[in-house]
């Protein structure tokens, strides 16, 4: 049986859509990346902070390494960035690595930039990302609408659904993911990718099938036994007394979370844990595989909404452009859809 990825469930419909995609050019996708702290000025690794236009964060760590004349294991950076967009990001090097004056580099790919510091930047070294998305074919009034759906998801927020990106092309990592968990063998020399990319697109489903069935319930409601995280920390725990805590939800003192399937995750217990045991039987995810993701996997907890910050929208000549900041891990395409309604994520983009 073929299973593709869920689709989204959107949670502006009461309000009129923009319409229209983002436009096709690499200006159309601009991020700049917020790091969780400055470079200090000293140390022993050597930070610079990139441009890249229409290229992956691999292929700009691989590009700069080589030019650096370093492994490229010892490129570090906080998150992947789009490859098609032009997108501003901080990747550490180690000292020994040549002066940035001095570098080789293609055309798409400068160095705006460079510090110094004490560690090697790792992955989720960063508070957020800066959004500037030129939408294109909008409707009329387009811009009054993308402004009224931004200012209500600034409030009220909107699922953290991991987008399409997560799924390959027509969504095929799930189901190749589902087959692999299953017992079919990885091709020969491609296992130790393929084992990240399958693990990460079921961690991902699981997350997004949970966010649907758990927000349906309210968002301003707590179940027995789910986990949430407290505002402003990365400190969680397991909701016994639901009317106690429920006012601290009203208050933003608690944020909702979902599951990434893992030993580390923390786990639901009661209601909560019956809702999350639902989604993994309609994965098929028995014992057996829920072993094989955990090898590969570590697992943790996601928070269920995200509120887009320092909103702003503008008209250029054919597009409407928004900005907007999402906190680190979370999926422009998937707020843009809720903007512009007429396509699903992983058709906003030509």
């Amino acid at each position: 049986m073929t299973l593709a990825p869920e689709p989204a469930r959107l949670f502006t419909t009461e309000l009129s859509p923009a319409g229209g995609r983002i436009g096709p050019l690499h200006e159309d996708f601009e991020v700049d990346e917020i790091p969780a702290y400055a470079a200090s000025g000293a140390g022993d690794h050597l930070y610079v902070r990139i441009e890249k236009r229409g290229m992956t964060t691999r292929d700009a760590a691989l590009a700069l390494a080589r030019a650096a004349g370093v492994s490229e294991r010892d490129v570090g950076y906080a998150g992947m960035k789009d490859k098609h967009g032009v997108t501003r990001q901080w990747l550490s090097l180690p000292g020994k690595s040549s002066a940035p004056d001095g570098w080789q580099l293609p055309a798409e790919l400068t160095v705006l930039e460079s510090s110094r510091h004490t560690n090697k930047l790792r992955t989720g070294h960063l508070r957020g990302n800066r959004f500037r998305i030129g939408l294109v074919g909008t409707e009329p009034s387009g811009a009054e609408r993308a402004r009224a759906v931004l200012d209500w998801l600034g409030v009220h927020g909107h699922a953290n659904y991991f987008g399409s990106q997560r799924f390959g092309r027509d969504g095929r990592n799930l189901d190749d993911a589902l087959a692999w968990l299953g017992g079919r063998p990885l091709p020969r020399g491609r296992e130790r990718f393929l084992t990240k990319l399958y693990a990460s697109a079921v961690q991902s489903e699981v997350f997004n099938r949970y966010a649907t069935r758990r927000l349906a319930l309210g968002r301003d409601l707590l179940i027995q036994g789910e986990v949430v995280r407290l505002a402003g920390a990365g400190a969680s725990f397991v909701v016994e007394d639901v009317e106690a805590e429920t006012p601290r939800l009203g208050a933003r003192d608690l944020c909702l979370t979902g599951p990434m399937p893992g030993p580390k995750m923390r786990p639901a217990a009661g209601e909560a844990a019956d809702l999350e045991r639902s989604v993994l039987e309609e994965l098929g995810l028995d014992e057996r595989a829920l072993a094989e993701l955990s090898r590969h996997a570590p697992g943790t907890r996601r928070d269920l909404l995200v509120r887009p910050e320092e909103t702003r929208v503008s008209e250029r000549a054919d597009r409407v452009v928004v900005e907007f900041t999402l906190s680190a891990g979370s999926y422009a395409t998937v707020l843009v859809h809720e903007i512009t309604r007429e396509l699903a994520p992983s058709e906003l983009r030509e």
